[in-house]
This record gives structure tokens, sequence and C-alpha cells, in this order.
């Protein structure tokens, strides 16, 4: 059982190594106005959380820079959520208060301005829709050779995309096209929605009109993947791999892969779960053992919930990681009916 002195001194060389990304020696410490300690005591209690597993050494210093089992210490006993992280709240709502952006649009400038922000990797999840059916499916003219073309599950997802139609096609054929597929799958499980497509793109009427943009059909194929998988959006992995403990060859191929892989994106939320944090050799995927991994679940209705998730460094600045992703999934609420 730690000390109050040694509970003192680790937050502080942690929070310390978070900003410099340097190992923390004693004459660091000295400099910090609440270790009113000789720096023989700080080395000695140093040493001592060393031997417990707290803290370890690096070849290049005799400083020291926290372990997992430290960094786990202070998440779960001594580290404060950062108050001055509200000042970035306003942007947050900026971007979920826009009322002409889609949730598409929504989620995509979310991740974008949360991995700016922090430069690390940040991935929205969205939940999938096993269980959903297809309420509609609609094509909504723009302009004379553009559409966009709208699919409406009866979880209230939906999914859009804009076409071009080439000079020649009529438009209120492709209308009467996509009022086939809508009939054809109105009512049905999203899981059976494949064989339906396979089955009316075999039709030579519906063929031959498609044929000219086979972004039709990879749109509709990708947005019931989208439905039954979950949707992800995610921005940062560069930013991420510019990081200083990424920048070896091997480590930075072992985190792309971990980052890709599927099992990692498709996070199921637990409705029960708040906030949670897997630091280090916690991640079973040997890719992150030296990432922070956090997550937070969002709800914007019963039927619509998902995942936020922040992948850094451990150094990561947990104090104003945590409130930042906790209330962006508070606000994503305000998405409801969107």
């Amino acid at each position: 059982m730690l000390t109050d002195r040694q509970k003192l001194i680790l937050k502080a060389i942690i929070e310390e190594y978070v900003t410099s990304n340097e190992p923390v020696g004693s004459k660091a410490l000295t400099e910090k106005p609440y270790l009113a300690f000789s720096s023989a005591t700080l080395r000695n209690e140093m040493q001592a959380l060393e031997e417990d597993g707290y803290l370890k050494k690096t070849h290049t210093s005799s400083g020291r820079i926290p372990s997992d089992i430290g960094y786990r210490y202070y998440l779960d006993h001594l580290f404060i959520r950062d108050e001055h992280v509200e000042d970035y709240y306003k942007y947050v709502d900026e971007i979920l208060d826009n009322k002409y952006d889609s949730k598409e649009e929504v989620s995509r400038k979310l991740v974008n301005f949360l991995s700016d922000l922090t430069g690390y990797y940040t991935a929205l999840i969205g939940n999938s829709s096993d269980t959903a059916k297809v309420l509609k499916i609609e094509i909504v003219e723009l302009e004379d050779n553009e559409a966009v073309l709208l699919i409406v599950t009866s979880a209230g997802n939906v999914q859009s995309q804009k076409i071009y139609i080439p000079k020649g096609y009529n438009m209120d054929d492709l209308m009467r096209i996509i009022g086939m597929f809508d009939t054809a799958m109105y009512g049905q499980s999203i899981y059976n929605i494949r064989g339906i497509l396979s089955k009316e793109v075999a039709k030579p009427r519906i063929r031959q009109m498609v044929d000219f943009h086979d972004d039709i059909l990879n749109f509709m194929i990708k947005a019931f993947d989208g439905f039954l998988h979950g949707n992800v959006y995610e921005a940062g992995l560069s930013k991420l791999l510019n990081q200083a403990e990424f920048q070896d060859y091997q480590k930075m191929q072992k985190l792309i892969k971990a980052v890709d892989n599927e099992e990692f994106t498709n996070v199921l939320t637990d409705a029960s779960s708040s906030v949670k944090i897997v630091v280090g050799s916690e991640n079973m995927n040997e890719g992150l053992n030296e990432c922070a991994v956090v997550s937070v679940p969002y709800f914007i209705n019963d039927d619509e919930f998902g995942t936020i998730l922040l992948v850094g460094p451990t150094r990561m600045n947990y104090r104003a990681t945590v409130p930042l992703l906790e209330y962006v999934a508070k606000s994503m609420r305000k998405l409801d009916k969107r």
C-alpha cells in the first residue's frame, strides 16, 4: 500500500512525464512546490516505487518513467479531471448543433476534431442494427444530373449517398427502379437484404438501368453492411504514428495492424458501462502494448448507441482526454431525430 507521500510522488512523475516525454529525476521533482522533500528523500521513495513495480528505469537516464502498474494506480486512485478542458466544449456544441449536417457528417466532424485536438487516433463506432428492418429506399433529385439515394431502417439509421446521373438517362426511369427496390425490400430484415438485392439486380430491366453507375449498387451493399456491423468513423492514425513512441518501424506496423483489426473497431457497447481505460500490457493485442485505449459509450436514443474510442500512447493526457470524451458522449443525444 502506498503512503501519501508516495502517492504524491507517483502522481507528479506521471504528470511530468505526460508533458515532457522524458524520464523524471529527483531534481525535476524538487522544483514542484507541493513536494517539499529533500532530494535524498525523493530518490529513496522513487527507488521504493520502482521496487514495487510502479516505476521503471530507462537505459539512457537515471530518471524514472511510469510502468503500466503505475498508470493503473494513477487512473484508479489519483487522477483528477482537468476543468480547463471545458474551454473546448463549445466546439463540440458547434458541431452537434448544426442542424444542416446529417448524423454521418456530424460523426466525421467529431472524430476529426478529437484527433486534431489530441493528436491521437479516434473512432466513433455505431451499434449494429441486426434486428432492424428496411423502412424506405428513396431517391431525391437535386439538380439535372445529381440525386441523393437514401436508405432508412426501423432503428432510425439513415444512409445517404450522392450519385451522378449521366446524360441520356431519364430521372423518372431511375426513380421507378429505386421504387422497385423499395417495394421488394420494405419490411425485410437487414440480414436478408443481400439475397434480395442480388435477386432484384438479376432482373434485366434493373440490371440495364444500374449498369451506368456501379456507385448505386456499391452504396447499397456498403450501407446494408454498415447497418449490420455498425458504422465506423475514424481519424488520426497518422497523427498517432507521429508520436515519439511509434517511430520504430516494427512498432508502427504492429500498431497499424492492431487498429485495422475488425475485432478492434467493431466494439459492442455495454449499456451498463461507463468510461473504460485499458493501459499498455492490459491490451490483449500486442500491437497496443504501448498504448492506452479509452472507450466511452454514447446513446442517441434507445435504438441508437455506440462507442467513442481514443487510442494514444500510455503517457496520454488522461486529465484532459477523459472529460472531453465524456462530454462528447453525453452530448450525442442531440442527434436524436436528426
